[in-house]
């Protein structure tokens, strides 16, 4: 088993998959441009999609707008999708992000619907691995270097909840369809995660963690009572042999403070 352990791979397979095909879409896509209308065709355009151009609710996904957008996207897939994936398995992975992603496509085709502006990118798709992330390790401690370099650390359900205020305020002040597909990958994401199943997992595993977390009180507890028993145990012998008077001022102070917490377990 230990061995078994050793040999996973580090980065989950749809995770690897998503990287590998993204990176070399970008590459075809700054080849592809220079010959045909590469972006036009496979971005998401709700003036093209009103006119026939469905695939591009699908094909968005996987186009970027520059180096930068591709890089900062893929992070995020790295650093989050897959602890996500390989704790949710890659069907179940494959589900949530794609139904992130295309679901943030639809909105944003139906708020700018009959626009030309185009939307690329998987942000939607992130998004929604974002908020699996926070549903699934609320509490686990994040490092961000802000302007690239002073340290923030967050748990990941107030770094989540950072990111969706921002987008909010964005999209309430400046509007822009990009805006809108970020948090409608938050909104997918979500409700992918409310399906019976899930949430009976969910509740299982919150249930499971409380009771280990009881369990592991209890057996401090214990462990606690059975020292200072023996503790207790060991003066009251010398106590037998030698009366009172043979216990120094400490052995005295340990033998009331251990019977005192004694009645308190």
């Amino acid at each position: 088993a230990a061995a078994a352990r050793r040999r996973r791979p580090v980065i989950p397979l749809l995770v690897r998959i998503l990287l590998i095909s993204n990176a070399a879409v970008f590459m075809l896509q700054l080849l592809a441009d220079r010959l045909i209308p590469f972006t036009s065709w496979f971005a998401l355009t709700p003036g093209l999609v009103a006119r026939g151009a469905v695939w591009q609710v699908g094909t968005y996904l996987f186009l970027h707008g520059g180096v930068w957008h591709l890089l900062m996207n893929m992070l995020a897939l790295f650093m989050f999708g897959a602890a996500v994936e390989a704790r949710m398995g890659t069907a179940a992975f494959a589900g949530l992000y794609f139904t992130s992603g295309i679901g943030a496509g639809l909105v944003s085709l139906a708020a700018g619907w009959g626009q030309p502006v185009a939307i690329v990118g998987a942000s939607g798709a992130i998004f929604g691995v974002l908020l699996a992330y926070a549903v699934f390790y609320p509490y686990r401690p994040i490092t961000l270097l802000v302007f690239f370099v002073l340290p923030l650390t967050l748990q990941a359900r107030w770094l989540v909840a950072g990111y969706a205020c921002v987008e909010t305020m964005y999209l309430l002040s400046t509007g822009g369809l990009a805006h809108v597909a970020h948090l409608s990958g938050f909104v997918f994401g979500w409700a992918y995660l409310q399906g019976p199943g899930w949430v009976a997992g969910l509740r299982e595993a919150r249930r499971r963690r409380r009771v280990a977390r009881q369990m592991r009180i209890v057996h401090r507890a214990r462990a606690e009572e059975r020292s200072l028993q023996e503790d207790v145990d060991g003066l009251l012998e010398k106590i037998s042999r030698r009366g009172m008077a043979g216990l120094s001022d400490e052995e005295k102070r340990r033998l009331v403070e251990a019977s005192e917490r004694l009645k308190r377990l």
